[in-house]
């Protein structure tokens, strides 16, 4: 059998007997990606375009933060989107200058939820939508 990764963290779960000589380079990694799903913290510059978070399987994502500091003065409307079928919570300060504009925080095919400029939020998405709590 083998290997799997995780459906909310993408986490590379190993079949037993697998990769011998390599497991422990694959727990590191792991164990890394936990990390940065319980600490990491990423600024994401919104000004100038929406922005698309990425989770990808066994590898640094930025959608895997805990913390995410949006940025910058928003020319337009704007929307950071996160995957769907991803159960996480975020925690998000909204460090832009509006200017007027909206900023939406959503998953693909959710509605999501307008921040308000200043603020931090906790955020959960449960892999549809994304809410406050």
């Amino acid at each position: 059998m083998a290997s799997t990764y995780s459906s909310d963290l993408k986490i590379e779960l190993m079949a037993t007997g697998e990769n011998a000589g390599t497991w422990g380079t694959k727990t590191n990694t792991n164990l890394n990606l936990v990390q940065q799903a319980v600490a990491g913290y990423e600024a994401i510059d919104c000004a100038s375009a929406d922005v698309t978070l990425a989770m990808t399987d066994g590898t640094i994502s930025n959608a895997r933060n805990a913390t995410l500091k949006l940025t910058g003065t928003l020319a337009a409307n704007r929307t950071v989107t996160v995957p769907d079928s991803i159960e996480k919570v975020y925690n998000v300060v909204d460090g832009t200058d509006h200017a007027g504009y909206t900023l939406t925080f959503k998953t693909a095919s959710g509605t999501g939820i307008l921040l308000c400029e200043g603020n931090c939020y906790v955020l959960y998405a449960d892999g549809t939508n994304v809410d406050a709590q």
